[in-house]
């Protein structure tokens, strides 16, 4: 069964926006849909149209964003439609096909719908949205509740909309008309916080009731529910120029869901999902994965989320982070949590569905190796740098599944240089003698990412501990991919599309990245340490803490003495610190 055959088991019955991708996970589609079980099925059951079949036939992958409304999922449609220009879309060619509201800069600002966000220098653009109907009802309910110009030209006498209280009578008053605040109520309001209007009606409709003027009071609190439709239909933009991300963060004690919102000139152009292992805590995975993400994409001038502290990540990216507790930044925070969420539960969903193909290809490799199904699997690797800062580490597989509480790391402590055979012996003592004294469970099979000379040393020291351990090799290419089993001075061949080879890949592939992870932390950390070595009264401790708060030498070379302060450094030795590196310089 393919990964699309899963995904579409597990769709949510909720309204989102979905992309359809092609091998090369380029989007060619973007849709919206009511219910995206339904829509998103529908595309490969049953007949469709030539080009409909066509699209189906390029169709490698699919993903999508949960919104919490139709109208919502119809607007993330038109944006990415004209971030990715997928080529299955009708090309939108420019703004003007979505009207937006305009509050214009003029001495008597007026609350206008248009097409075109250029045409009025420096008027202030609310949208787009999805129909003219749905703009010109929200401006209409704005222009009964503030007294906004309504006429294109001012005319010589007033009209009825001053009579009716919705216009401040320009006409007639010719003093200078203050609208200040009626421009920020009315700018919150559109940005998607209903507060001050929805204050500003109610106390109108209890004064009403007061004055026993209870039609007045049912067309205000009509006004009230009309407003409250409206929000709730206004959450997909956020309606200022400001670059901002939006990362919902959510996790399991294995992995990590990670969801960006990417917005750019107040629009959802974007929506990043990956799902990390989680080797360490969840606020040091997240910072050293958003670290990368943003080395290679460009940053916002804003981020928010509300994952964990955020002043690390913030002084390391120099962006302004934030948690978003009103209006629309919130809404499209939680649906960004909301999605790394869905995200993550929907991966474990199609795991369980595969469970059963992990045991049976365990057992597969049981029988391959002429072994009891090998349920614990324990592999491990080496790394260093031309024998500085030599490590190991071991990965656990229990019923073919990572195991990451299981995973251990190894300082290599009694080898002196780059000698494989040893360092891996070395830690197969440790690792198996202390299983013994501590009367723990051995594995069913111990699996050694190299071949003939890893395995041997491992068969050496489970000899000299008598313990009969079933012991393989994964045996590489000359492309450093996983090719050939090494069992018992014999080598297997494995079919790469076999599930045991795509179960010894990622073994190979998960326990060589956590050696390599573990050493460059090590080589770090040396490196940073031989540096400071020379400033007095700066211990481990300390420089755990400098290397923490600033990532890296040269942010604390740059740093101020206030600076050092606020990483915790106590005010001699930052003092010392800052006198260390800039010594050459006065």
């Amino acid at each position: 069964m393919s990964i699309i055959d899963e995904k579409l088991k597990l769709l949510p019955d909720r309204p989102g926006c979905y992309q359809m991708r092609d091998k090369n996970n380029t989007i060619i589609y973007v849709g919206k849909a009511k219910n995206l079980k339904n829509r998103v099925r529908s595309y490969f059951h049953g007949a469709h149209n030539a080009k409909t079949t066509k699209l189906v036939s390029e169709i490698a992958d699919f993903t999508y964003v949960i919104t919490a409304s139709e109208l919502e999922a119809f607007v993330l449609e038109i944006n990415m439609i004209k971030e990715y220009d997928p080529k299955y879309n009708i090309m939108l060619k420019d703004d003007k096909t979505y009207p937006y509201i305009a509050l214009t800069n003029e001495e008597h600002p007026r609350l206008i719908v248009t097409r075109n966000q250029r045409k009025r220098n420096k008027a202030r653009y609310f949208g787009p949205y999805p129909n003219v109907r749905a703009a010109r009802t929200t401006m209409d309910l704005l222009n009964q509740i503030y007294p906004f110009r309504k006429c294109y030209t001012i005319p010589k006498k007033e009209c009825l909309y001053y009579h009716m209280h919705q216009c401040l009578g320009p006409c007639i008053h010719k003093e200078k008309l203050e609208y200040s605040t009626y421009k920020t109520k009315v700018s919150s309001f559109l940005n998607g916080d209903a507060k001050d209007v929805l204050e500003d009606i109610k106390k109108s409709m209890q004064e009403a009731s007061d004055n026993l003027e209870f039609e007045r009071a049912k067309e205000y609190r009509d006004l009230m529910i009309a407003i409250e439709d409206t929000v709730a239909k206004q959450k997909i933009s956020i309606n200022d120029l400001t670059s901002r991300d939006y990362i919902g963060i959510y996790s399991d004690e294995e992995e990590i869901s990670i969801n960006i919102i990417i917005t750019r000139h107040g629009n959802i152009v974007q929506n990043h999902q990956t799902i990390i292992n989680k080797y360490d805590s969840l606020e040091d995975e997240a910072i050293n994965y958003l670290m990368q993400f943003y080395e290679v994409n460009t940053k916002p001038h804003e981020i928010c989320f509300k994952a964990f502290d955020p002043s690390l990540l913030e002084s390391a990216l120099n962006v302004q982070i934030y948690d978003a507790k009103l209006g629309k930044k919130k809404e499209i925070l939680d649906m960004a949590n909301d999605n790394a969420k869905f995200n993550l539960e929907n991966k474990r969903n199609i795991y369980k569905n595969q469970v059963l193909k992990k045991i049976e290809t365990i057992e597969e490799l049981g029988n391959l190796l002429g072994i009891p199904t090998p349920r614990r699997i324990e592999a491990f690797d080496n790394s260093n740098l031309y024998g500085e800062y030599p490590v190991s580490a071991m990965v656990c597989y229990i019923n073919g599944k990572p195991a990451p509480k299981e995973f251990r790391k190894y300082h290599i402590k009694t080898v002196v240089g780059a000698n494989d055979y040893e360092s891996m012996k070395e830690v197969i003592y440790r690792r198996y003698f202390r299983l013994l004294v501590e009367d723990a469970e051995f594995p069913d099979l111990i699996v050694m990412d190299g071949g003939e000379i890893q395995v041997h040393a491992a068969i050496d020291v489970l000899d000299s501990l008598n313990l009969s351990i079933p012991v393989m090799g994964i045996q590489k290419n000359d492309r450093h991919k996983a090719s050939k089993i090494f069992f018992e001075e014999q080598l297997f061949d494995l079919d790469k599309n076999s599930p045991i080879y795509l179960l010894l890949a990622d073994i190979s592939q998960r326990v060589h990245d956590f050696a390599i992870s573990f050493f460059r932390s090590n080589k770090a950390k040396g490196l940073f340490s031989s540096i400071l070595d020379p400033i007095p009264g700066l211990g481990p401790k300390r420089k755990e803490e400098l290397l923490r708060y600033f990532i890296n030498i040269d942010k604390i070379k740059e740093a101020s003495i206030e600076e050092l302060k606020k990483a915790g450094m106590p005010n001699n030795l930052a003092i010392s610190i800052y006198d260390y590196f800039h010594k050459d310089t006065e």
